[in-house]
């Protein structure tokens, strides 16, 4: 009997399969020549200098860096136009889905309402706290079902990654991409024409933590690192970001916050040039003590033995000062570089007549 009931659910687990791929029809080849004679659209770029149009972002941020707040800050751009990071145009869309998978719908709510985005009607929330297995999209059938929930969406937005893998059993080493192809699936079926999707960084590399193909997937990679180190307050810490891919090349900058708005601004800055500031006051006072007498390698190792200042901060911020005039160089003993205090540009000097 056992054997017989076996045989029936092999018989329809094959039967099932058959018809799924049945109803698969590939895509249809398009000569190079029609290719190239479609028109191309108008604005190449979602977002202007980090996501292009048609284009995938992965979002990978350090723990507590502030990924979601700038997810807040993408909903507000794509739906009322604003700059992106009070710099980058937008160009804005009918509908934006959000589909949030760690925070708690109160916390959601009030941060969402703190953006004062306009057209709240354009955006489609769905917390999924407590629920997150029900978004297994590997699944064609269930993938099919949120492609229904969210139809007429023009932009899907999944903040974050590993609840899902969690969820679902999957492994972040190996199975991170797998969830990826499914959610182009999920893009193509509902009609979106771009998606994001967040992930944490790793503790240590500084990049989208798990299976390499979190790399591979996106067209455009943005990142959130914070400064500082761990001693530090990590609500004073400052945060930085930067963007990378296909035409997409944004140098690291400073990221300034309002609390009230929880609006976010990109500008000048990043942790090479903050730590070599941070250093300059060390540097300057063990310059000044021994005018003429150290070299360059000979600053950075008392920088660093008796500051604990990384011999490679030291070199920057010593360069940093050479450049802002705050230290002069004159040549010693066997093409030693010996540092000496810049002219002070404010000092009067008294001439005798």
């Amino acid at each position: 009997m056992a054997a017989d009931v076996r045989r029936q659910i092999d018989t329809r687990a094959r039967s099932l399969a058959a018809q799924r791929e049945a109803a698969v029809v590939p895509p249809t080849p398009t000569n190079l020549a029609d290719l190239l004679a479609q028109p191309d659209n108008e604005a190449a770029y979602r977002v202007g200098e980090l996501w292009p149009t048609g284009g995938r972002v992965l979002l990978a941020a350090q723990f507590k860096a502030g990924k979601s707040t700038l997810v807040g800050n993408v909903l507000r751009s794509l739906v009322d136009g604003d700059k992106f990071l009070d710099r980058f145009d937008a160009v804005p869309v009918g509908r934006v889905a959000l589909i949030d998978t760690e925070l708690d719908t109160r916390t959601l709510r009030r941060w969402l309402r703190e953006q004062a985005i306009d057209n709240t009607e354009r955006v489609s929330v769905l917390p999924l706290r407590g629920a997150v297995s029900t978004f297994d999209i590997l699944d064609p059938a269930t993938r099919s079902r949120w492609a229904a929930q969210l139809a007429g969406a023009d932009v899907v937005i999944l903040d974050c990654l590993r609840p899902i893998l969690d969820a679902l059993g999957l492994s972040e080493d190996k199975d991170a991409g797998r969830v990826l192809v499914a959610f182009d699936a999920l893009l193509a079926e509902i009609g979106a024409t771009e998606g994001m999707v967040v992930t944490h960084m790793g503790h240590e590399a500084e990049r989208a933590r798990g299976d390499s193909r979190l790399r591979d997937w996106p067209d455009a990679e943005w990142k959130i690192a914070r400064g500082g180190d761990d001693s530090d307050d990590d609500g004073r810490r400052p945060r930085y970001f930067s963007a990378l891919g296909r035409d997409v090349s944004l140098p690291e900058g400073l990221l300034t916050f309002d609390p009230e708005t929880r609006r976010l601004a990109y500008g000048e800055g990043n942790r090479r040039d903050s730590n070599a500031r941070a250093a300059l006051p060390e540097l300057m006072a063990l310059i000044r003590a021994e005018p003429g007498t150290l070299s360059k390698n000979a600053a950075e190792i008392r920088l660093r033995d008796e500051h604990a200042i990384p011999q490679r901060v030291a070199r920057q911020a010593i360069a940093a000062a050479i450049r802002s005039g705050d230290l002069d160089v004159t040549a010693g003993p066997r093409n030693a570089k010996l540092l000496s205090p810049g002219a002070d540009p404010f000092t009067v000097q008294v001439v005798e007549i």
